[in-house]
């Protein structure tokens, strides 16, 4: 399980994709239902953050990963974590902006969105059409398993 990431974020954030362009699988990225394991991602349902009943399965499952990555659709114009959210958790936290590449795109505010959670730089700017910010989240994803396996 080295290196595994927990993968959090709204309904359409983004999450699924992530992880498969990541996982170089370029088939369309269905629905994700339940907790969805991989050898390096756990993908959840957005619900479960935009349920707060939902919350402690999100922390139950960051105990079994080395990371945290929480998406913020770039598009969105809410926020979906609540103030100082991700400081619930006991493994770092990195802060991806999905949707780049979207003509109403705003990085700016998704990163703001996310400052709010509780986050902080570095934040990764990304799109999964383009493949914008991918090769530093897959650099970060291997520095994880450096270190896990040292």
């Amino acid at each position: 399980m080295a290196g595994r990431i927990l993968l959090i974020g709204g309904v359409g954030a983004g999450k699924t994709s992530l992880k498969m362009r990541m996982s170089n699988n370029t088939g369309k990225a269905p629905k994700t239902q339940v907790l969805t394991y991989t050898e390096a991602f756990i993908d959840c349902p957005g619900e479960y953050l935009e349920i707060p009943r939902y919350y402690h399965v999100l922390i139950d499952a960051s105990h079994m990963v080395s990371e945290i990555w929480a998406l913020q659709d770039a598009k969105a114009a809410r926020a979906i974590y609540p103030p100082g959210f991700t400081k619930v958790f006991t493994k770092p936290v990195v802060g991806v902006v999905t949707k780049i590449d979207l003509p109403e795109a705003n990085p700016e505010r998704a990163v703001s969105l996310l400052a709010q959670a509780g986050l902080q730089q570095p934040f990764y700017l990304t799109s999964a059409v383009t493949g914008a910010g991918y090769e530093e989240l897959g650099r970060r994803l291997l520095s994880i398993d450096r270190r896990q396996n040292h």
